[in-house]
């Protein structure tokens, strides 16, 4: 490719200011002829550099399309990614830049989409103004790096409290949803089992919380409903010391839906946590949409009808506390409602809080709170784009890049064409092949057409294929069958068109690579969508992303916040969705503290030409260094986490909310006030911005600046329970749970008791025991634990009792000079391993059952020592007997359920099923068999069976 290159005339002012409190100074450069940008024709400058190696790009730009992309190089080095041109005419576009050196710098312009013509360009130079920078850490923590579709966003907690953030990175369709606990070391190990119990699970949002206050936070994990017709419960998973169980039923939801996401909020501000369940619309549009749970305070839930906003038709939701009272807010979006929380289990609609002209807007597609101006309410950062599902009358999206010579086209899945020619010497490469199949086409491949024969190749999504020109030549004569056309009409020319006889694909996406010029038969889609930024001022919000600087035009699915270079000003990460075939840097949107935000792209955190596209993310501090990482997720890519490794001066204080002293409420929704010599600071425990899933990040982190010293930090539980710091250094991570260690520390043991009198252990287990002890912040290992038999059981110095043999002890804990002590009676009792046995195995074994019998099962149980029969989505001893095509492709399940076993240890129970209807075994088709399958869940969580392979069914 041809380099054009313009020597321009430079005139630069210098000004430097280093007390100024603005960061940025312009070091002025005006370029005074105009340059023309073409896609095919990059634009190289030799530029000198000057002042400082972090500079703000400023560039007057004309675009003659609707819209357009712009990247900036020095020395070859990408500086500015594809920053959004997003209309037709005059305008102007502005980013944060960073240079290697000074001095003498080539700096290449490269135009996407339309020839640009830069009217003008200046720097102007960044001080006092930190450069956040992320190194991709994900292979060295231990994530799989694998390609999948997202759904809404990662869930971020510490689900063992132990310090720690883990996380669960929420995929959809073919890969499974995945948990990984934080190792602590700047690792992570993935959890024993995936989220995803079959192939294909549908699953979608996750939300994280300790529903029964035991101290470890338990799991909702949502799925689909086939459009409503087979509507789905949740997956609510009980985590018992890390093993998650599914205690769906047993914690008694009992309504299914369109599954999008769930939410953990205390509606009635009784301590403890409610459920809301929030589903998309039913095709027919049954009424409640979304489901609301009240906790019991017992291990169950019971279902609430909340009027008018459980019938809210939008599946995207923010909590968040927009009135400061408090009590969590709900938004729905879009187009956004915003809901009051009265702390009763009802809430009042108070969308008129927001513009009119935003009231009605549509393409939300995630939503993040933020103070934005630290006056200490939450303002409301809208990211917005293209639906994935969906898209009626939208045209494909488009993308060529003449340099590259790829062709990458998107289209909606609904019936009708999308045709376009283009030019092409020798063969043509079909890569980044993708569709994901709905309808009729389930199961199936679509077709593609070479040449005036209509040569047909079925290509699998992911795979690729080499077209040759003698393959492809000729146009055939019709193109009514649905499928993909290609053919060669002579000189370099193709034709090309997507038939689709109905509503087929989900989504479906291809690349062509050695294309040279493509001129499409429809408008390619424009999928720049404005992002909003509303102010909060207190009786209402204020639309102020023209005077804050927010980019106007984008395809964002996702945002997150958090302070990035611990300056005190709350920063935006933008998921940007990028090109058809490429992944695009996200925009990072610095706070400068003056009422604005600038914009970067090359902030590290980033996989430019990577697989997939932008979707969505969590800011948190994996490592617990002080800096805020991220873990982000591509669309049909991979999942990322980004260290922060940004070298700043600045200082930072985060506080672990833990529970609440006097009655043990749990973090969520509590609010953290921070206060300095010269400032204050408030944050809430919740999400770092929400779609579809829910986190908790309990150690919330403040940057502070240059200020060293805190006067104090407070935490205000929900039911308004309060404790508070003093006097304490920056750059530590101080705990709820310590906040008074200091003074107790050398106070005495004042009185031990145990939780119970008595307990029964097995001989397989052991167990830490639980003592109360005060001063509270004393610990086991400050007293001194005795057992008065250690041929039964043992203890050692921190309370960990270890089983022997059969047989009853007394176990002491006492204060260190024996002044106070506690006693509990330990039963050790031989244990019994879970099993279920059909009784009346051998006699179906040996002695064929015929059609029209009555085949009558019995089985034997035991849930194990100290276990019960639970009812996860079993619903008790679960009988199946089951008709397959093959391994393991059911053709009929007739499945019997027996309740009486729920809540019991061990016994017998029994069913019938009629063979009146079955065919005998020998005149099935071939390699098609009957099974008989007993299972039930175990409290432990595991599940057991036993079953009959294959079932003869005879004739009569």
């Amino acid at each position: 490719m041809k380099k054009v290159l313009l020597t321009i005339l430079l005139s630069s002012i210098f000004r430097v200011n280093a007390q100024t409190s603005n960061p940025l100074h312009k070091e002025k450069e005006e370029v005074f002829n105009a340059i023309l940008v073409d896609p095919s024709q990059p634009i190289i400058i030799n530029h000198k550099i000057n002042g400082s190696l972090t500079k703000k790009l400023v560039l007057n730009v004309n675009n003659p399309g609707l819209y357009a992309g712009l990247s900036v190089f020095a020395d070859n080095e990408l500086i500015m990614d594809d920053f959004n041109i997003p209309k037709k005419g005059d305008q102007t576009i502005s980013g944060i830049v960073s240079f290697r050196k000074k001095g003498s710098v080539e700096i290449r312009l490269q135009s996407f989409d339309e020839t640009l013509t830069i009217n003008s360009f200046h720097f102007e130079d960044i001080i006092g103004f930190k450069l956040p920078s992320f190194q991709d850490i994900s292979v060295k923590a231990g994530l799989d790096k694998v390609s999948s579709l997202k759904y809404g966003g990662p869930s971020v907690a510490d689900l063992n409290n132990d310090g720690y953030y883990d996380f669960i990175v929420n995929n959809h369709n073919q890969e499974t949803s995945k948990l990984y606990w934080n190792n602590g070391d700047g690792t992570v190990t993935k959890h024993d089992k995936n989220l995803s119990r079959w192939f294909k699970h549908d699953l979608h949002g996750t939300a994280l919380g300790d529903y029964d206050n035991d101290g470890d936070l338990d799991l909702v994990l949502t799925q689909g409903g086939s459009y409503g017709e087979n509507p789905s419960k949740v997956n609510l998973y009980h985590n018992n010391k890390n093993k998650l169980i599914l205690f769906t039923g047993d914690v008694e939801i009992d309504r299914g839906g369109r599954g999008r996401g769930a939410r953990w909020i205390d509606m009635d501000l009784d301590g403890d946590l409610d459920l809301l369940l929030v589903n998309e619309s039913s095709l027919k549009y049954d009424k409640p949409q979304h489901f609301f749970y009240e906790n019991n305070g017992d291990g169950t839930f019971v279902y609430k009808s909340v009027k008018e906003i459980q019938d809210v038709e939008e599946s995207r939701v923010l909590v968040t506390d927009f009135n400061n009272d408090n009590i969590d807010d709900l938004i729905f979006y879009s187009p956004l409602t915003l809901w009051k929380g009265n702390g009763d289990f009802t809430y009042t609609d108070v969308t008129e809080l927001i513009p009119d002209h935003i009231r009605s807007l549509n393409r939300v597609m995630a939503i993040t709170d933020i103070d934005i101006d630290n006056d200490g309410d939450l303002d409301l950062y809208l990211a917005r784009g293209l639906v994935f599902e969906r898209g009626v009358g939208e045209t494909p999206s488009l993308d060529f890049n003449p340099i590259t010579s790829e062709l990458s086209i998107k289209t909606r899945g609904y019936k009708g064409s999308d045709a376009f020619d283009f030019t092409l010497d020798g063969n043509i490469r079909l890569h980044k092949y993708y569709y994901l199949a709905q309808g009729s086409l389930v199961g199936k491949t679509y077709p593609i057409f070479f040449g005036k024969n209509k040569i047909e190749k079925n290509v699998d999504s992911g795979e690729e294929l080499e077209v040759t020109l003698e393959m492809a030549q000729g146009w055939p004569d019709d193109i009514s069958e649905k499928g993909f056309y290609l053919g060669h009409i002579g000189n370099s020319q193709w034709k090309a068109i997507l038939v689709r006889d109905d509503n087929i694909f989900w989504q479906y996406r291809f690349s062509l690579s050695g294309v040279t010029s493509v001129t499409p038969d429809f408008i390619p889609q424009n999928r720049n969508n404005a992002d909003v930024l509303l102010r909060n001022d207190g009786d209402k919000f204020t639309d102020v992303s023209k005077a804050w600087n927010i980019p106007k035009g984008g395809n964002a699915l996702g945002v997150t916040t958090g302070d990035f270079n611990n300056d005190s000003h709350q920063d935006l990460f933008v998921y940007r969705w990028g090109r058809v075939g490429a992944r695009i840097s996200d925009y990072m949107l610095l706070n400068t503290g003056n009422n604005s935000f600038e914009t970067t792209t090359m902030h590290g955190a980033n996989d430019v030409g990577g697989p997939g596209n932008g979707d969505m993310g969590q800011a948190f501090d994996f490592d617990l260094d002080g800096q805020l990482d991220l873990l982000n997720g591509s669309e049909n890519g991979e999942w990322y986490l980004y260290k922060n490794e940004t070298n700043s001066e600045n200082n930072y204080v985060a506080l672990r909310v833990g529970y609440s002293p006097k009655s043990n409420v749990d973090p969520i929704s509590a609010e953290v006030i921070v206060k300095t010599a010269n400032n204050e600071y408030r944050k809430r425990v919740g999400s770092a911005g929400e779609i579809f899933s829910q986190s908790l990040m309990n150690i919330v982190h403040f940057g502070l600046g240059h200020e060293s010293e805190i006067k104090s930090i407070k935490v205000r539980w929900r039911n308004g329970e309060t404790v508070e710091f003093k006097n304490k250094e920056a750059n530590k991570i101080y705990n709820t749970d310590n906040v008074n260690n200091g003074s107790n520390k050398d106070l005495p043991v004042a009185s031990i008791s145990f939780k119970t009198k008595d307990i029964t252990l097995y001989t397989s287990e052991n167990l830490t025991l639980d003592v109360a002890i005060l001063p509270k912040h004393k610990m086991n290992a400050d007293l001194i634990w005795t057992s008065n038999n250690s041929n039964v059981l043992t203890v050692d110095k921190n309370g960990n009792v270890t089983p022997i043999a059969p047989g009853r002890v007394v176990v002491k804990a006492a204060s260190k000079d024996n002044s106070v002590s506690s006693e509990i009676k330990v039963t050790v009792a031989p244990y019994t391993a879970p099993y279920v046995k059909i009784l009346n195995k051998e006699q179906y074994e040996n002695n064929q059952v015929k059609v029209g019998d009555n085949l009558k099962v019995t089985v034997k149980y035991h849930a194990g020592s100290g276990n019960r029969v639970i009812s996860a989505d079993e619903g008790g001893i679960r009988f199946w007997l089951r008709h397959f095509k093959s391994k393991w492709i059911p053709v009929k399940d007739v499945v019997l359920v027996n309740k009486d076993a729920l809540k019991t240890t061990s016994g017998t129970a029994n069913m019938t099923f009629s063979l009146k209807d079955y065919m005998p075994s020998n005149q099935l088709q071939e390699n098609h068999f009957y099974q008989l399958r007993v299972t039930f869940t175990s409290s432990d969580g595991n599940m057991y069976e036993d079953e009959i392979l294959p079932l003869i069914i005879i004739s009569r």
